[in-house]
């Protein structure tokens, strides 16, 4: 890696909504990987543990929600480094 490779691209959109499948968020560029992978790793945590309580009953349906979007969140910062590779 070499260049501006130790940072976020910024180039990968989510939250796709609405009719015509538009994109309500996008990666910001430049935020270093280090703490983007961080980041990804806590949104994922998260979601594992929502998940976790559903599956045992012990969450209502707003869980479950709230696992997919934080997976999300977490895939896109993800998929925004795997891209930065590539570009190399």
């Amino acid at each position: 890696m070499h260049g501006n490779s130790h940072l976020t691209p910024g180039i990968t959109e989510f939250g796709q909504c609405g009719s015509d499948g538009a994109h309500l968020f996008q990666i910001n560029a430049n935020v270093p990987v280090i703490d983007a992978l961080a980041y990804s790793s806590n949104l994922q945590r998260c979601a594992n543990q929502l998940m976790l309580d559903s599956a045992l009953g012990e969450s209502g349906e707003h869980a479950k929600w709230a696992a997919i979007y934080l997976g999300e969140m977490a895939k896109a910062i993800v998929d925004d480094l795997a891209a930065a590779t590539r570009a190399d």
